[in-house]
C-alpha cells in the first residue's frame, strides 16, 4: 500500500517526495527504513508539497551555537543555554567531548547544591555522546531519537568538527509541523493495540468510561486519556526551587506541576526554566521561591477533550509538556510530546509487524 501510494503520488508528479523519501532512509537499515517509509511516507507527501526533505545542516544554518570548553564555569554555560535555549556541547581541541543539557543542569548541579561559578561543566557533563551528520535527514534523526530514546542530538561533520544541537521539538516542527503529525497521531490512535493498553492516572470514574467509549467513536473526537499521560510530579507554590528540582531528580522527572493553598492548579515548572529563570539571573535555588520562577496559570486541557487538538496545541505553541485535568478540574497528568511521539511511531510499527489491517487503513485515510 506504501508503494502504491508513493507511485500515485508519483503519477500526480511529485517527484520529488519519493526522492526525498530514497534520501532521507538512506542511512536507516534494511526492514527499518521500509517501516518507517511506510509509516510517514504520507506525512512527507503533505509536508514537503514535492520539496526535498531537509536535512540537520538546513535547519541548523544561522541558529546560535551553544558551544562551551571544558573549563567554563557551569554558571557560564548556564547563560549561554538560556540565550539560546538549547543544551550545551563540550568542545576539546576541535573535537566534542561531552553535552550538558537542562535536566543536567537541574538534577546535577541545582539538585546537589554545586557552586555554579566555580564547577566545571566537564564535572557534570555527559560525556563522549552520540552525534549524527549534518546530511542526516529530520527523518531519519527522529528514527535514531526514537530508536535511542534521545530527546537531542549533537550535530558533527566527519572530521569530529561541531556543527550544532538538534531537539525532538525541532525535528517535529522541520517535518510538517501540527498539521503533518495531526495525521500520524491520528493514524497510531486507530491501532487497537493503543486502545487496548491505554493507561490513565487518574481515579475519576468518568474519565475511566471515555476510554472505553473512545472505542466507538471518531478518530477525531478519541480523548486525550488515550495518549497515556504521565503521573504528574506535585509541588506546592512555597515550595523553594532546590526543593522541587530534588524532587524532581529523585524521581527522574523534568516538570513539576506547582499547585496552589486550595490544590488548584497555579503552574508548572520544567528544567528549562530553571535554566532560564533561576541559573541565567544568578538567583539562589534555596531561598527562591518556586512560584516566582514557574509559568503561571498553564495552557492545559482535560481527559476527555480531542487528542489530535492537544498534540496540534503542542506542537504550535512548542510545548514540550501540556498539564492533564480531570473533569472537575484537578490535574491528573502531563503529556509530554516526545513520549507521545515515542509511542505513535512505537504503535505504527507494532501494528505493521502484525500485519494490523488498522494501520492500512489509516494510511489510506491519511
Amino acid at each position: 500500500d506504501a508503494i502504491s501510494k508513493l507511485e500515485h503520488s508519483k503519477e500526480k508528479g511529485s517527484d520529488a517526495t519519493e526522492e526525498a523519501l530514497k534520501a532521507s532512509l538512506g542511512g536507516v537499515g534494511g526492514a527499518q527504513a521500509a517501516a518507517l517509509q511506510q509509516l510517514l511516507g504520507p506525512l512527507l507527501s503533505k509536508a514537503f508539497s514535492g520539496q526535498s526533505s531537509p536535512t540537520l545542516r538546513a535547519i541548523l544554518a544561522g541558529k546560535p551555537s551553544t558551544i562551551v570548553s571544558p573549563s567554563t564555569t557551569i554558571q557560564e554555560t548556564g547563560n549561554m543555554m538560556a540565550e539560546a535555549r538549547k543544551a550545551a556541547l563540550v568542545v576539546d581541541n576541535g573535537q566534542l567531548v561531552g553535552i550538558f543539557g537542562f535536566k543536567d543542569m537541574m538534577t546535577r548541579a541545582i539538585a546537589k547544591e554545586l557552586p555554579l561559578d566555580f564547577t566545571a561543566v566537564s564535572t557534570v557533563m555527559t560525556p563522549n555522546p552520540e552525534s549524527v551528520s549534518p546530511d542526516t535527514t529530520v527523518l531519519e534523526a527522529l528514527q535514531i531519537m526514537h530508536d535511542n530514546k534521545f530527546l537531542t542530538l549533537p550535530v558533527c561533520e566527519a572530521n569530529g568538527s561541531v556543527v550544532g544541537i538538534v531537539d525532538v521539538m525541532d525535528c517535529v516542527y522541520a517535518s510538517g509541523g501540527a498539521d503533518g503529525w495531526k495525521t500520524i497521531f491520528a493514524s497510531a490512535m486507530e491501532c487497537d493495540d493503543m486502545t487496548d493498553t491505554a493507561s490513565v492516572h487518574s481515579h475519576s470514574g468518568s474519565v475511566n468510561r471515555s476510554v472505553r467509549s473512545s472505542r466507538s467513536t471518531r478518530k477525531k473526537d478519541m480523548p486525550v486519556s488515550k495518549l497515556r499521560p504521565k503521573a504528574p510530579m506535585i509541588s506546592a507554590s512555597s515550595d523553594t526551587v532546590l526543593s522541587v528540582a530534588q524532587m524532581l531528580a529523585s524521581k527522574r522527572g523534568d516538570a513539576a506541576i506547582i499547585t496552589d493553598n486550595s490544590g488548584g492548579l497555579a503552574g508548572i515548572i520544567t528544567d528549562t526554566d530553571v535554566t532560564r529563570r533561576l541559573v541565567a539571573k544568578n538567583l539562589p535555588a534555596s531561598t527562591t521561591c518556586v512560584s516566582d520562577v514557574m509559568t503561571p496559570n498553564p495552557s492545559c486541557v482535560s481527559m476527555s477533550d480531542p487528542a489530535t487538538e492537544a498534540l496540534v496545541t503542542m506542537v504550535e505553541n512548542r510545548f514540550r509538556h501540556l498539564p492533564v485535568t480531570d473533569d472537575n478540574g484537578a490535574v491528573v497528568g502531563v503529556l509530554d510530546i516526545a513520549k507521545c511521539l515515542n509511542d505513535a511511531i512505537s504503535k505504527l510499527e507494532h501494528s505493521k509487524e502484525k500485519g494490523s489491517d488498522a494501520t492500512e487503513e489509516a494510511l489510506k485515510a491519511s
